[in-house]
């Protein structure tokens, strides 16, 4: 594998004991909570069980990445077992033992006891374990990770990386904990605002015999509703709009018999509408909103898939708010829930990319054709790399998980099934499944190339030659969902020996002009003309993408974030 140098500043400051302590399910909050990130042993087996390579863990860090001690990469053929004995005070009869992803096959045993196993390495899962745990403890998983060899999602992660694809890691690579529930739990809740019926929506599990629910502002009570039904709305009359400029947020407290359970909500739509003038505009709240945004890969010098601590995450999202963007687009990865919720906090709109899956592309078809503008039918699976019926069914399953999971979240407002016709298939039966699913956000059908005339955008991306505005002739949203890429290397901040972008320059000053000129040129020109929004490649540096406006390492940020704001500014004053 190649050489990871990179340190960024977070690195020095975790808690080795444990690392990434914090809650980690920010909308369905109960007090009890017991953290298993911290040292954990692994052993890694080959096919015919041999031990190849054993020692020490970091959790949650994924293995390959240099902060969890392991840097293996994790073969197809090989299994990577994780064990971490524990003491445990039992106090309730029900306990949920809890993994927030583990990437891409985990089977768990708890004292010799085979709880289950879960298929997917985005999404959260847990057991039901007060029967089998103790007052001491051991805890294995085992891993199988086909990265991009097999059925599961695997966004950019690739065995052989290079380029637009990067390191794989494997295993446990979110939070571990253990939840104690009270006899009549809330065990689930799903949380609709309906912003045009001033109500607030609400579906919940469990088998508690009544519950009440209090909506509150700053500690005090605005409205309360007790119920003995599951499904059931509380009227707001008189609410406050979330928005980017004012993202408010309700706190949000249910209470049964014996348990409690906290959470937020912000009221707010996503609609396509016409404007004034007749086009075809992203609405938030009845209200057009010209979206400038980052794509944003979520990928980190030192732990690869995993945020090195909370301050790497939150000050990474101050800064992109502080140099005036309202939107993220999260890359072929899901991110941890803490992620999404001070997106929600801070105002930043999201579009959440489905993580590719499929076997080998074809660059001709990805890069060639797709950049060309050639068109084709995405039920041809072998052209698309789709040719396996149980990769399609996987892709369903774990779509369906991901949209669950993130229903909730305030500032998620679109959802992008396919990207650039990575794994593309059946496009307009996709977005049917997500429209059935999740009928209040829109839907970025295929973002890039191969339209099918499908979802609510017009989705281009466009790199090597200046941007041509077209309408979409059907009614869809315009939106520039990838450009840029303008490449400037920061010595001594750089992972690859081959550093690059769409653009390069050498000089700072004329980087940052570049900037400006191309905004002006590709963006500002074509608002008033009906364009919507435009995401800008990319975040940060990452491996041998050198296209960042933040190096790999976070070290530093590579533009004026003043002049940054003021771009972003003369695009909202455009839109009018």
């Amino acid at each position: 594998m190649k050489s990871m140098k990179l340190k960024t500043p977070y690195s020095n400051t975790i808690d080795r004991n444990c690392p990434l302590s914090e809650y980690p399910r920010p909308q369905f909050v109960r007090d009890s909570f017991f953290c298993l990130n911290g040292s954990w042993q692994y052993t890694v087996l080959d096919a015919g069980g041999r031990s190849l390579e054993e020692g020490t863990i970091l959790i949650p860090y994924p293995a390959g990445s240099p902060l969890s001690g392991v840097t293996r990469i994790l073969q197809p053929e090989e299994t990577l077992i994780c064990r971490r004995e524990f003491s445990f005070a039992k106090t309730k009869q029900r306990a949920l033992l809890h993994f927030e992803a583990v990437d891409q096959i985990a089977e768990v045993t708890l004292n010799g006891k085979t709880l289950g196993s879960h298929s997917g390495g985005y999404t959260a899962f847990s057991f039901e374990i007060g029967d089998v745990l103790q007052e001491q403890n051991l805890l294995e998983v085992r891993v199988r990770d086909y990265t991009n060899t097999g059925d599961c999602l695997y966004g950019k992660q690739a065995l052989k990386h290079g380029g637009i694809f990067y390191t794989p890691t494997a295993g446990i690579w979110q939070s571990v904990w253990i939840e104690e529930l009270p006899a009549e739990a809330v065990e689930d809740l799903k949380i609709v605002p309906l912003y045009d019926k001033a109500k607030l929506s609400l579906h919940l599990k469990g088998n508690f015999k009544n519950v009440r629910v209090r909506v509150l502002t700053e500690g005090k009570t605005v409205a309360e509703i007790a119920s003995a039904e599951k499904d059931f709305s509380v009227p707001l009359p008189d609410f406050r709009p979330w928005t980017c400029e004012d993202p408010f947020l309700y706190d949000l407290v249910l209470n049964t018999e014996d348990d409690e359970v906290r959470s937020y909500f912000g009221m707010r739509c996503f609609t396509k509408e016409k404007d004034r003038s007749g086009l075809d505009r992203f609405c938030l709240n009845h209200k057009p909103v010209f979206l400038s945004g980052l794509l944003d890969q979520g990928y980190i010098a030192e732990s690869i898939y995993t945020f090195p601590s909370e301050q790497a995450l939150t000050d990474e999202l101050n800064a992109v708010k502080e140099m005036g963007f309202n939107f993220l687009r999260k890359h072929v990865k899901v991110e941890c829930r803490r992620w999404y919720y001070h997106c929600d906090r801070l105002g930043i709109l999201v579009f959440q990319d489905i993580p590719n899956g499929g076997s080998r592309y074809s660059k001709f078809l990805t890069m060639v054709e797709g950049t060309l503008g050639i068109h084709h039918k995405d039920d041809q699976y072998k052209r698309f790399a789709r040719e396996s019926e149980s990769g399609r069914e996987q892709y369903y399953r774990e779509t369906g998980e991901i949209m669950t999971q993130l229903h909730d979240c305030v500032s998620l407002c679109g959802w992008v099934p396919f990207n650039e016709g990575w794994g593309q298939f059946d496009a307009v039966k996709v977005t049917e499944f997500m429209r059935r699913k999740d009928p209040q956000r829109l839907i970025d059908s295929t973002s890039g190339w191969f339209d099918q005339k499908t979802g609510d955008f017009l989705s281009k991306h466009i790199y090597f030659r200046p941007y041509a505005f077209r309408s979409s002739q059907d009614d869809r949203i315009v939106l520039l969902s990838e450009f840029g890429g303008y490449a400037f290397v920061e010595k001594d901040h750089v992972e690859s020996e081959h550093p690059g972008g769409y653009k390069n320059y050498k000089d700072r000053e004329a980087y940052m002009a570049g900037l400006e000129k191309l905004y002006e040129r590709d963006v500002r020109a074509h608002i008033a003309k009906g364009l919507c929004g435009a995401i800008y490649t990319q975040v940060s540096d990452v491996e041998d993408e050198c296209n960042g406006l933040f190096t790999y390492d976070r070290a530093i940020c590579k533009v004026d974030k003043l002049r940054m704001k003021k771009i972003n500014l003369a695009l909202y004053q455009s839109l009018g």
